[in-house]
């Protein structure tokens, strides 16, 4: 199937009203918001637990922030760091680093010390923006960067007067104990680092402009994911990447991405559709992001009806939340038009019951799932209310084209038959950062002329260019959304000095979709013991981030294997 037959199902839906390709903005992603933001000065682009902002205001604050980011001396193509969760602060970071013409190096605050290290080696950072719950991991490890100056972010920063007196709403986002351990030690001045008033206060000694103009090509920002090998590499996105995610899904939802509708916004942003779509798509058409440090289910019930959004995405668990909260169960929903299910595929009976419930409780919204990757930026392909297909992935979003091939070759796979998911696209990245090896491995020129992304997933399309997902063409386990990559866990797990190897497989598990689970081999006559394993978990929650640990170690004397002689992972999974 051809890449032109694969959009003619988006071309014919939209024929009426587009004979051509969309159109692109040329500039950067603050150019867009700025647009924006002189369109609707007065609504608003954000909600913080009843803090809500508009545009003319969160412009002037990013403005604020631009200089203050350069009276520390950052000048155009250099790397900022951010470390954090969905607060204003980040969110306006973000926008300040893109227009001075820097770039933003995105990161999970809930990283362990040494991924944080390789973080801020790989493009050199000196200066790092952090939430103040990760300093005590991140401290350490300063002496081993460039960093010269750390500026220190609170989630109570933004919060309503109140309730900044509590900052009891952030319990279960970490722990209140480690979080009053550390209290001392990061309001006590300390050399090298500031908070964010601090810096917006040293902006105002800054003259003239703060804006450096930037190209659709030059990068915007550098996020994480896993590559093809599965050790984490840095991907490489530019402004092009993020105002195309924009532009397709304005024009794949209109009925929500437009002036006066408010999106959920749980998805981080660090992931690339929490900040692809759940802000910068948001922003870009004049909504609003309600939004939220980390998801909690035990508020669920009182965040929707207190803020009543009209789009929700969310991971699978998400949803199974919604279900079994008997509140949620009592709640008008008809305020909710579109409810998208994506980072992992969801099981047909708690799609149906949650679609149930949303009619039930007079909502027109049903369950959508989408597909994307952070080597696209986000979502590529989803299913539409007008074009919903039981089991699919949908349709490539429009100017996205999919393509089914012979795993490691060129060869398209006919309609129906199973093979390699690869995309074209105007939002997939430049490439992985200083990694020419895996660069070229996923990007690859075909006899057609375009640059192809191999994603390593495995699909077919149907005959109207419906494409559903199979698996993964690696072993990559996928725990509430979030990638996990079995050889990076093992690689860690085979430094304790009694393993002599290990292999980890992703397990059901009824919250997270699937764990991790370390089947480990001990040298010689070594006896598993409780010690030996708490050995193993410390080496872990040393070097992996919390959703990497394994949520199990078994000990066995052999593992199965193959007739080539590989571990049979299989079977292990089947176990």
């Amino acid at each position: 199937m051809s890449a032109k037959k694969v959009a003619a199902p988006w071309l014919k839906q939209y024929g009426k009203k587009r004979k051509k390709t969309l159109k692109y903005p040329k500039g950067s992603m603050y150019d867009e918001v700025l647009k924006t933001a002189e369109k609707y000065p007065d609504a608003m682009i954000y909600n913080y637990f009843g803090n809500k902002v508009n545009y003319a205001t969160f412009m002037a604050e990013v403005d604020r922030a631009a200089h203050g980011f350069i009276s520390l001396g950052v000048k155009k193509g250099d790397a900022i760091s951010i470390c954090s969760a969905n607060i204003p602060e980040a969110i306006t970071a973000i926008y300040a680093i893109n227009k001075i013409g820097a770039v933003a190096n995105i990161f999970h605050p809930l990283s362990a010390p040494n991924e944080i290290k390789e973080c801020l080696n790989l493009v050199g950072s000196r200066i790092l923006v952090v939430i103040d719950v990760a300093w005590p991991n991140v401290k350490p490890i300063l002496k081993d960067t460039a960093v010269e100056r750390a500026i220190i972010l609170s989630p109570a920063d933004s919060l309503p007067m109140l309730s900044k007196m509590g900052y009891r709403f952030f319990n279960n986002f970490f722990n209140l104990k480690e979080v009053q351990k550390n209290l001392m030690q990061i309001l006590t001045k300390e050399k090298h680092t500031m908070n964010w008033a601090e810096l917006l206060s040293r902006g105002q000694y800054v003259v003239g402009s703060a804006y450096e103009k930037m190209t659709a090509s030059d990068v915007a920002a550098i996020m994480y994911s896993g590559g093809t090998t599965g050790k984490s590499k840095g991907i490489a996105l530019s402004n092009y990447a993020f105002n195309a995610t924009a532009v397709q899904c304005r024009e794949a939802f209109p009925e929500v991405v437009r002036p006066g509708y408010n999106l959920l916004g749980i998805m981080p942003i660090f992931h690339g559709f929490g900040l692809g779509v759940g802000i910068h798509t948001i922003f870009c058409g004049g909504g609003g992001t309600i939004m939220l440090p980390k998801f909690d289910a035990k508020r669920f019930h009182s965040i929707l009806s207190n803020t009543k959004p009209n789009l929700v995405v969310g991971v699978p668990t998400l949803f199974e939340a919604m279900i079994k909260d008997k509140k949620i169960r009592k709640l008008d929903l008809s305020f909710l038009k579109v409810t998208i299910s994506g980072g992992d595929s969801m099981a047909p009976t708690l799609m149906k019951e949650v679609n149930n419930l949303l009619a039930k409780n007079g909502s027109e919204a049903f369950i959508l799932q989408g597909y994307g990757l952070t080597e696209c930026l986000s979502v590529t392909c989803v299913n539409l209310a007008e074009s919903n297909r039981d089991g699919s992935i949908g349709l490539p979003v429009p100017d996205a084209f999919f393509k089914i091939v012979e795993p490691d070759t060129y060869i398209e796979r006919k309609t129906g038959e199973i093979g390699e998911i690869v995309i074209s696209a105007p939002s997939v990245m430049k490439g992985y950062v200083n990694n020419e090896v895996e660069t070229n491995e996923a990007l690859q020129v075909h006899p057609d002329g375009r640059i192809w992304l191999h994603t390593g997933d495995i699909g077919y399309m149907d005959k109207d260019g419906y494409v559903f997902f199979a698996q993964r063409l690696k072993r990559m386990i996928i725990s509430s959304g979030y990638n996990i990559y079995p050889n990076e866990v093992e690689d860690v797990i085979a430094k304790v000095p009694s393993v002599l190897l290990s292999t980890v497989v992703g397990v059901d598990d009824k919250y997270r979709g699937q764990v991790a689970k370390a089947f480990v081999v001990l040298k010689g006559r070594t006896k598993p013991s409780d010690k030996i394993k708490e050995e193993i978990m410390e080496h872990c929650r040393q070097n992996l981030a919390k959703y990497k640990w394994p949520r199990s170690i078994e000990f066995r004397k052999t593992l199965p294997k193959t007739k080539v002689g590989k571990v049979a992972y299989m079977e292990l999974t089947e176990d």
